[in-house]
C-alpha cells in the first residue's frame, strides 16, 4: 500500500527535524489531528510533492485557539546552495539568464541549489565553471541570506568569488549574455529595478554592509 502524503510527511519530520522546530505556531504532527482537519476542511496536508531539488509541504500549525494550514516549500540540500558574487579586475559579473518562473529573462548573479556531496566552496566553484567557464581565483563565504521567507526558510550561502575572464556560455540554463559592472553601475541597474532578484539584491547588500560603503545620498 502506498504511502499518504500525511505518512510521507511524518517520515519527514523524522528525518528532517531541523526544518521542523517548534515556534510560536506549533506545528502538529499528530497523525489523527491532521486526517482530523483534511476530512473537515477538504484539504489534502503533508508532503504534497518531491523533486530532486524540493519538497512542496502543508503544515498544520496552532496558536493554542485555532488550527491553519500553511505551505511552504523546504530545499533538499538545504545547507549547499549557493549564490555567488564573482569578481573580474574589480568589477562585478551578472548573468542575463531566463528564469521559467517568470517566463522572463533577469539579470542575475550565478547560483546554484548545491549537491549534497560537495562543500560549499565546491558548489560555487562548480556553478561559477558552468556558468561563466572560468577558473576561480579565490572563493569565501561572506554570510547566508533567506530571500522570500514567505515561501521558504532555508538559508542560502553567499560566496565572495574572484574570476578569470568570463565567457558567454551562451543557451547554458537560459544564459543569453553576461553584464560586467563596477559598483556605481550596479546601484544604477538596482535603482532602475532591472535588477529585481531577490538573492542577487541580498547577495549585494551583504557585501555592501561588509564593505562598508558610504554614499553621498546616504
Amino acid at each position: 500500500m502506498s504511502l499518504t502524503t500525511i505518512d510521507k510527511y511524518l517520515n519527514l519530520v523524522h528525518t528532517r527535524p531541523q526544518s521542523f522546530t517548534q515556534g510560536k505556531l506549533k506545528i502538529i504532527t499528530n497523525k489523527s489531528i491532521l486526517i482530523k482537519y483534511e476530512n473537515q476542511n477538504k484539504c489534502d496536508l503533508g508532503l504534497l510533492y518531491e523533486s530532486t531539488y524540493h519538497l512542496l509541504v502543508k503544515d498544520l500549525v496552532s496558536d493554542g485557539n485555532s488550527y491553519f494550514a500553511y505551505e511552504r516549500i523546504i530545499k533538499q540540500n538545504s545547507d549547499n546552495a549557493v549564490v555567488t558574487i564573482p569578481i573580474y579586475q574589480g568589477k562585478f559579473v551578472l548573468l542575463n539568464q531566463f528564469r521559467h518562473s517568470m517566463r522572463d529573462y533577469q539579470l542575475c548573479f550565478p547560483r546554484g541549489f548545491g549537491e549534497p556531496n560537495l562543500s560549499i566552496n565546491e558548489n560555487a566553484i562548480k556553478e561559477l565553471r558552468e556558468e561563466l567557464g572560468v577558473n576561480v581565483l579565490s572563493c569565501s563565504v561572506i554570510g547566508k541570506v533567506i530571500a522570500d521567507s514567505g515561501l521558504c526558510g532555508e538559508k542560502v550561502n553567499i560566496c565572495l568569488c574572484k574570476i578569470t575572464k568570463p565567457k558567454l556560455m551562451y543557451n547554458y540554463e537560459g544564459i543569453n549574455n553576461i553584464k560586467i559592472t563596477n559598483t556605481e553601475e550596479l546601484v544604477s541597474l538596482i535603482n532602475s529595478e532591472k535588477i529585481n532578484d531577490g538573492y542577487t539584491l541580498s547577495a549585494f547588500s551583504l557585501y555592501i554592509a561588509q564593505k562598508n560603503f558610504k554614499y553621498n545620498h546616504l
